[in-house]
Order: C-alpha cells, then structure tokens, then sequence
C-alpha cells in the first residue's frame, strides 16, 4: 500500500457527511482503497447511502479509517492483525481513539493561541519572551 500524508489538522466538524473523494483526499488513500476496507471491516466503517448509492461518510467513518490506516501503515499490521487488533481490544481502541480525538482538539486550540499570540507580537512591537515569562519590547 502506498504511504500518503493525507491533510493535517483537518477539522472533521466542518461538515456532516462527506464524499469518498473527499475522504480519499483527508485521509491519503485512494477512492478504492476506501471501497474495500468497508468491504474489509464492515463493522467498523459505515458509510450512509443516498438514495442513487452515494457514500456518505460522518466523522466517525472518518476516524475509523484513519485509525485502520495508522495500523496498516505505522504499526505495519496486515488486515488480518488489525482485525484481531479490534477484536481484542473493542472498547480499548474506542477509548484511544477518544483521547486522541480530544488531544487533537487541544492541540488545534494550542495553536490557535500561538497564532493569535504572533499576531499580537507582529502588530503591536512586544515580544513574548520565554525566559522568567517577561515580555521585552521588540527592539527595531
């Protein structure tokens, strides 16, 4: 399988459903690579249909993918091993995945705060220091 970065520090709340292309391009897989690991692990990732068969995919499909995804490609598991993976550890990955999902949300609001503190930085002339937590006025 082909390694692919997929986006970073994509917001899944931004929409409801979401095409498979557009999941192919979130994630870094390909469109048929996404159709037969719902083949794959029925269990795990559901996406909606509409009415003319089209996917449509929540952020928890989303998750579910990218969780399978960091087991093919990091840990190096074979479908089988990220079937047993699950079997073994049901609960245990779910909880993972919320922690990780929540340690996401912290670091996005992390940067944030570092965005907004460039900002103020670049527009005002103060610098943050780190040293002792003193601000020092940039010098021009």
């Amino acid at each position: 399988m082909k390694k692919t970065p997929g986006r970073k520090n994509f917001d899944l709340s931004a929409k409801k459903y979401y095409s498979i292309g557009e999941v192919a391009e979130i994630v870094g897989l390909s469109v048929e690579v996404l159709r037969k690991w719902e083949r794959d692990f029925p269990s795990k990732i559901k996406p909606m249909r509409t009415k003319g068969d089209t996917r449509l995919y929540r952020s928890h499909d989303i998750e579910q993918i990218q969780m399978i995804k960091r087991m093919r490609e990091i840990e190096g598991r074979t479908i089988e091993g990220v079937h047993r993976a699950l079997s073994n550890n049901p609960g245990q990955e779910e909880v993972k995945q919320e922690v990780i999902g929540r340690l996401n949300a912290v670091r996005r609001q992390l940067q944030n705060i570092v965005d907004e503190l460039e900002t103020l930085q670049n527009n005002t002339g103060w610098n943050v220091g780190t040293k002792k937590d003193t601000i020092e006025e940039k010098s021009c």
